[in-house]
């Protein structure tokens, strides 16, 4: 007898057929131990299978839960040892596809599904020549399976599908699409494992199988490079690289399958941009390998050996056949990476740009086809809010500005801009491919570069970032062309100082402050101030011819208040157009706020007049004009608050032209050059004298303050000019003596000041202003020594120590005839022994 039939198998197949669960799974418990306890030959086992087969194909149909799942577990053990002849699954197979593959699920245990698709995988790996027989039943069950609720059913249905596809790949090829959708059911799901191992399982069902579904595969698994599990994005990489060398006819799909991959060279993750990197190069030379037998591709092959002279640093040139196939494929993808970058999910507009670099990167020259087609995207994607999405595609334009000519790009770039609703967008980009261009071509284009950048629409914005751009511009061209900007130095620096004038931001205005100097260097010239000398007159030219439309808020205004706060020097070069301006600007009927800014800058102006040769006559009379026609009409009182803040701001500007910080009046002193003529000052000083006395009474504090600072610089210029006369002290100081009870400290302040200098030029031109006059001084001076404020009769003590030289005697009688009255006696006695000291 032997050994199989010492086992009492009919036994065991009795108790199966049993109405009892345990013993029912006594007899699969001793059956398990059978096949497993023992050192069976394969011919004892295959004995023991045709035994059993239909037992326990029957059992796993139990309705106990247990029973079913051990029967599983035998079968597998059985399966596992058997040879792989067909007619040991033909009972197993039909009752799996019933149990898992039905419209409804029959199975309802998890383990037990579970167990079943373990089973499967081992029919697979196992009865490989045999499978086709059932590829329509194990493609109905994993279709089921792959969408089951339980996660590890899931994972191992995906095993199964990639080992089916594997094992039997010319009968999978016919039949995969129906299991196409269930796979990519799973793209989403919760847990990454079942992520990694669908997208692995799509990977090889399409391999193996027919693409026709690719379209929508690439679609979802393009979703999943945005996948937060570094693990799934690497399986997106590793599938697209084994499609794009291994894919049947995937030269047809190159321009859905080079997304993929590429967007991998741009993961934050190393490992995975070194992946994507490799199978990245891996393509290109197979690619060559395939087809170097082609004439036009060996050509390229044996004379494009070397990288061009101009590219970009630091980076590895792709190989020739990444480029050509990116160069075969490029027009394919411009439109989908141009809707991309439009996109309203950040995510997906940062993956376009970086896409879009790689592209630019491996098409080189070839991007010159498609490039019009791709500005409007880029322009945008320039300005994108996401600056991630901005810098990798200003990265792909400085990639451009390596491949594309000058020539070229300017005939497609220029036009579009000049089309209006320019954004810092279009710079941004034009700055980027101008900074990588090469030099000699450039060059060649300099001028109608320069000639659009300084065009008013183009320069004239108060924007902060497109001003920003604009200087990228300008700084693009110096840093490229160096010494040959000389030729476009004009175009340049007028674009550089429009946008300089119009910022508000500090870092930008130091930007192109700086620009300017590089111009200067660029240029020849010593200084900026030369550079300004040489370049301004265009500018105001063209300021002049709008002036009479200026508003406090009109670029023109900013534009010219730089040149007077700036380019001072420059400035009164170019008198005569800057009187033309003024006289458009300060109408009467001109904005008020224009004009009390451009007083505030004239003042400014004025004030830089020693670094200026100012002696000239053509100066003088520009003066002479500017005072008589603007400005004294401006000190003239009128009603409004409008008019007071005029007359401030004009009274400020007319110090600003005589101050020459002079304190002392000294004739031997060199006479500023401003109006060292006397027959020009003099009926000036005689025009604005009256004037001036009734400001001195002014309601503001400041316009007050201001015109008693005008009479001590007028005073001080008529005495040096010899043009100082008794009648102008005598009609000046009483006003001046009137503020020593003003309101304001520091209008009492600048009064008493004013009245010695005034008195000190009678003085010392020694006018006889009879006693009336001097008593009159000392008799309203001199009360002002019981001040309660200390600094102010301080100050008053002090001007009568001085005063006391012009008649010493008047003033001591005067002193001892009231000493009586005052509070301040100490300084009454200094005043005396003064006065005593003057007269011995």
């Amino acid at each position: 007898m032997s050994r199989v039939e010492q086992l009492g198998l009919s036994e065991i197949c009795l108790s199966l057929q049993s109405d009892e669960k345990k013993k029912r799974l006594k007899a699969l418990e001793k059956f398990e131990n059978i096949v497993s306890s023992r050192d069976w030959s394969k011919s004892e086992l295959l004995e023991i299978w045709q035994i059993m087969s239909k037992h326990l194909a029957k059992s796993l149909t139990d309705n106990a839960e247990s029973c079913r799942n051990l029967s599983i577990e035998i079968t597998k053990i059985l399966l596992s040892s058997l040879p792989g002849l067909g007619k040991n699954i033909i009972y197993l197979m039909p009752v799996l596809v019933r149990r898992l593959g039905s419209q409804e699920m029959i199975e309802t245990s998890e383990e037990v599904r579970l167990n079943c698709v373990v089973l499967l995988r081992v029919i697979i790996k196992k009865y490989e020549e045999h499978l086709p027989v059932y590829i329509d039943d194990i493609m109905v069950i994993l279709a089921k399976t792959v969408i089951d609720n339980y996660p590890k059913i899931k994972s191992e249905s995906c095993e199964a599908i990639s080992e089916l596809a594997r094992s039997i790949p010319t009968h999978f090829y016919a039949k995969n699409e129906m299991i196409v959708q269930p796979v990519l059911s799973n793209f989403k799901h919760q847990h990454y494992r079942i992520r990694v191992a669908s997208v692995k399982a799509i990977g090889n069902v399409l391999r193996y199988g027919n693409n026709k579904s690719l379209p929508d595969v690439a679609s979802c698994l393009a979703a999943r490079l945005f996948d937060q599990s570094g693990v799934v994005r690497a399986a997106v990489i590793e599938v697209a690289g084994d499609w794009l060398l291994n894919l049947r006819d995937r030269y047809s799909w190159w321009f859905k399958l080079l997304p993929l991959l590429l967007t991998g060279l741009h993961d934050e993750i190393a490992d995975i941009r070194l992946k994507a990197q490799t199978l990245w190069c891996a393509t290109g030379k197979q690619f060559l390998q395939e087809n170097e037998s082609d004439e036009k591709i060996k050509d390229k092959m044996d004379y494009l050996t070397s990288p061009p002279e101009h590219y970009p640093p630091g980076i590895e040139r792709p190989n020739l056949g990444c480029r050509i196939i990116v160069q075969q494929n490029l027009s394919k993808l411009i439109t989908g990476i141009c809707n991309e970058l439009d996109d309203w999910l950040a995510d997906i507009r940062v993956r376009s740009a970086q896409l879009l670099a790689v592209l630019v990167l491996n098409a080189e020259q070839d991007t010159i086809q498609h490039i019009e087609k791709l500005l409007p995207a880029m322009y945008k994607a320039c300005a994108d809010e996401d600056n991630r999405v901005a810098v990798n595609v200003i990265t792909a334009a400085e990639y451009m500005g390596y491949f594309v000519p000058p020539q070229s790009y300017c005939r497609l770039v220029l036009p579009t801009i000049q089309e209006g609703n320019i954004h810092f967008g279009h710079l941004a980009f034009f700055s980027a491919i101008l900074r990588n261009s090469p030099r000699q071509p450039l060059v060649e284009q300099l001028e109608i570069i320069a000639r659009f950048l300084h065009q008013s629409y183009i320069c004239r914005s108060k924007k902060a970032k497109y001003q920003r751009e604009l200087l990228n511009c300008c700084h693009a061209l110096l840093q490229v062309c160096q010494e040959d900007c000389v030729i476009v130095s004009r175009q340049l620096f007028i674009a550089i100082f429009t946008a300089w004038s119009l910022s508000h931001e500090q870092v930008t205005q130091n930007f192109a402050k700086k620009l300017l100097e590089k111009l200067r260097e660029k240029s020849g010239f010593e200084t900026l101030q030369d550079l300004y000398i040489s370049h301004l007159p265009t500018l105001l030219d063209d300021l002049e011819k709008t002036a009479n439309t200026w508003t406090a808020h009109s670029a023109e205004v900013k534009i010219f208040q730089l040149c007077l706060t700036e380019a001072y020097a420059a400035a009164l070069e170019n008198f005569n157009v800057l009187l033309l301006i003024l006289r458009k600007t300060m109408e009467k009927d001109c904005d008020v706020e224009l004009k009390l800014k451009l007083f505030i800058h004239l003042s400014e102006l004025f004030q830089h007049r020693c670094e200026f040769s100012t002696g000239h006559e053509d100066y003088n009379k520009f003066i002479v004009e500017f005072l008589k026609d603007i400005l004294i009409p401006y000190l003239v009182w009128t009603a409004g608050r409008s008019a007071e803040a005029l007359r401030t701001a004009a009274i400020g500007c007319l110090c600003a032209i005589f101050d020459n910080q002079v304190d002392e009046i000294d004739f031997k002193q060199e006479v500023d050059s401003t109006f060292c003529d006397k027959q020009l000052f003099l009926p000036i000083f005689q025009e604005i004298k009256p004037v001036l006395i009734s400001l001195v009474d002014d309601n503001s504090r400041k316009t007050r303050l201001f015109a008693l600072r005008a009479i001590y610089l007028m005073i001080n210029h008529a005495s040096k000019v010899r043009g100082l006369t008794e009648e102008d002290i005598i009609e000046i100081y009483p006003g001046i003596i009137r503020k020593l009870d003003d309101s304001c400290d520091d209008i009492r302040f600048a009064a008493v000041e004013t009245l010695v200098f005034v008195w000190k030029a009678s003085y010392k031109h020694q006018f006889n202003l009879g006693s009336s006059h001097i008593d009159y001084l000392y008799t309203s001076i001199i009360i002002h020594l019981d001040d309660p404020e200390e600094h102010f009769h301080t100050l008053v003590f002090d001007a009568m120590m001085e005063l006391a030289e012009i008649e010493p005697v008047m003033l001591a009688d005067k002193i001892e005839r009231c000493k009586i009255n005052f509070r301040n006696q100490k300084a009454l006695e200094k005043l005396q022994d003064k006065c005593r000291n003057l007269i011995n």
